[in-house]
C-alpha cells in the first residue's frame, strides 16, 4: 500500500503541473506566453484620427489632383483638418509632401489614373490603367503608384469615364486593394462604374462619392454644392464630398469649412466614414 500510495501521490502531482493555469505557473516564477497581437490593417494603421460619433452629421472633404500644382496644394494643407487629400503618383516630391500634410492631421490616398474619354493621356497623365493595355501591365501601373505615395489608406480613381466601365481591370484593382489592405473610394466620375461594385465583391472596404464641390469652375456653383453637402449630410448623417485644388474652390473652402463645426457638423476623414458605412469597428 505505501508503494501505491507514493505513486499516487506522484501521478496527481504530475497532473496538476500540467494543468495548473497561467496564473500559478506566473507565481512559480514561470515565463507565462504572450497573446498573439492582433495587427491592424494597413488602411487602419494609416487612418487619422476622427472626432468621436456624437449625433453631428459627418462630412468626408476629399481633394483630389494632389501635388502637382503647388499653390493650391499648399493652401489646401491648410485647411482644418482632417480633409482626406488624393495625390498623384507622379507628382515630385510626394514623401515630403504627404509628411507636411500629415503632420497637419490629413489622411493621404492615392489618386489613380484611369483611362478616359478622349485625350486620355493628356487628361490622366502617365501610365493610367487602360482597357487596351494588358491586364498584367495594368497590375504593374497600380503597383508602382501604389508605391509612389506613402502612408496611404486606400485609392480613389482619377478620371476613368472608360476604365472604371471595365469590370475585370477594376476587379484586379480591388484584388490588389486586398492584398495590401487598403480602402477604396469610388470616385463616380461616370454613372455605371464598376469601382465600387467589385471592391464590395472582393471583400474590401469601399465608398462612393455622393457630391462634386466644383463640377465646373464657377463661384456660385461651387456655393450651391456646398450647401448640397450640407443638406445631405443632415438627411443622412454622412456625406462624402470630392473637390479639386483650383484657385475658387479653395476659396470656397477657406470661407466654409471652418465655420462647420458652428453650424452642427463634424468634419471626418475617409476612413471613418468608410469604417461607418461598412459596419466596421475602429479600434484605438
Amino acid at each position: 500500500m505505501p508503494i501505491l500510495r507514493r505513486a499516487l501521490v506522484t501521478g496527481l502531482a504530475a497532473a496538476s503541473a500540467t494543468l495548473r493555469p497561467a496564473a500559478a505557473q506566473m507565481a512559480f516564477g514561470a515565463a507565462a506566453v504572450p497573446p498573439t497581437p492582433i495587427t491592424k490593417p494597413r488602411w487602419q494603421r494609416n487612418a487619422v484620427a476622427a472626432p468621436q460619433f456624437d449625433g453631428r452629421p459627418a462630412i468626408t472633404l476629399v481633394i483630389d489632383d494632389m501635388g502637382v500644382v503647388h499653390p493650391g496644394t499648399n493652401r489646401v494643407m491648410a485647411l482644418p483638418a482632417p480633409l482626406t487629400l488624393a495625390w498623384f503618383p507622379f507628382a515630385h516630391g510626394l514623401p515630403q509632401q504627404v509628411a507636411e500634410a500629415a503632420a497637419r492631421g490629413h489622411e493621404a490616398i492615392l489618386h489613380m489614373p484611369m483611362q478616359a474619354n478622349g485625350r486620355s493621356t493628356a487628361w490622366t497623365g502617365p501610365d493610367p490603367l487602360r482597357i487596351d493595355v494588358p491586364l498584367d501591365e495594368n497590375l504593374r501601373r497600380l503597383q508602382a503608384a501604389l508605391d509612389a505615395v506613402p502612408a496611404t489608406v486606400g485609392l480613389n480613381n482619377h478620371m476613368g469615364s472608360v476604365a472604371t466601365l471595365d469590370g475585370p481591370l477594376m476587379a484586379m484593382v480591388a484584388a490588389e486593394a486586398k492584398r495590401r489592405e487598403m480602402l477604396v473610394l469610388d470616385s463616380l466620375t461616370i454613372p455605371h462604374s464598376m469601382v465600387y461594385r467589385e471592391a464590395v465583391v472582393a471583400g474590401v472596404p469601399a465608398a462612393s462619392r455622393d457630391v462634386f464641390i466644383d463640377p465646373v469652375a464657377n463661384a456660385a456653383v461651387i456655393r450651391q454644392q456646398l450647401a448640397q453637402i450640407e443638406a445631405i449630410a443632415t438627411r443622412h448623417g454622412h456625406v462624402i464630398a470630392i473637390g479639386h485644388p483650383w484657385p475658387l474652390t479653395i476659396e470656397a473652402l477657406e470661407a466654409w469649412v471652418p465655420g462647420l463645426q458652428d453650424r452642427g457638423f463634424v468634419l471626418w476623414p475617409l476612413s471613418a466614414t468608410v469604417a461607418w458605412k461598412n459596419d466596421i469597428r475602429l479600434t484605438a
